[in-house]
């Protein structure tokens, strides 16, 4: 099932947008309370049997500066049906710990990334974040001006399969994915691993409101997975 069009009518078929609803609800409900990441671990790991790592650290509410900060939501349920759906490995936060994996340093979530990769020899990481309704792209992709990708033509595959799913308003290094302290930054310097980070506009992240949207971005996550990893 590596078309686009049979994708999009197995989706339809399919109650994926149900189960997106219910992943989000079991795993990555908002609140505020806070946990103690020694006592309770705040993360989500699937082990699957592909070398690429999809993950969702904005899953969930988070502090930046001492402020709660608000979840992407369904981000970690994206990362969860990837998962399900192609056998790759993937991390999502699933609790309020007091921190923000994607700015900080030291960073318990970066830990657990370098672990899994380390022990499963993964060859790619995804990170997927969420970008308000009003921003005038579909999906932006941060490469720290190309520096995450370390020479792969990685970005370049994630490009044409959102467009041959109809998300044709891309950007590039619209957010601060340049930082020396983000996720991909910190997986292409410290593991020598290609990492994207992928900001995807909240209006295909509400399978509810908007299915076939939903559809369109999982579908184009999903065979850029699976093109990954051949």
């Amino acid at each position: 099932m590596d078309n686009h069009e049979d994708i999009l009518e197995e989706f339809s078929r399919s109650r994926i947008n149900d189960e997106a609803v219910n992943v989000e609800k079991v795993y990555f409900y908002k609140t505020d309370k806070r946990v103690n990441p020694k006592q309770e671990d705040p993360f989500w790991v699937s082990i699957g049997k592909l070398p690429v790592l999809v993950s969702a650290p904005h899953a969930v509410r988070h502090y930046r500066q001492k402020k709660i900060k608000m979840s992407d939501q369904f981000t970690g349920s994206t990362v969860y049906l990837l998962n399900q759906l192609t056998g790759c490995h993937a991390i999502a936060v699933t609790n309020l710990y007091g921190g923000d994996p994607n700015f900080d340093d030291p960073c318990i979530y970066k830990e657990r990334i370098a672990e899994i990769c380390k022990r499963e020899n993964v060859k790619f990481l995804l990170d997927i974040h969420g970008a308000a309704r009003e921003r005038e792209f579909d999906v932006d992709f941060g490469t720290n001006r190309g520096k995450t990708l370390l020479k792969t033509s990685m970005l370049e595959l994630v490009e044409r399969n959102f467009q041959a799913f109809g998300l044709n308003r891309l950007t590039h290094d619209h957010f601060a994915s340049a930082g020396p302290n983000t996720i991909t930054s910190f997986v292409a310097r410290e593991l020598g691993i290609p990492a994207l980070q992928i900001e995807i506009n909240k209006q295909y992240r509400v399978p509810a409101q908007n299915p076939k949207g939903f559809h369109r971005m999982l579908g184009a996550l999903m065979l850029s997975v699976r093109e990954l990893a051949r």
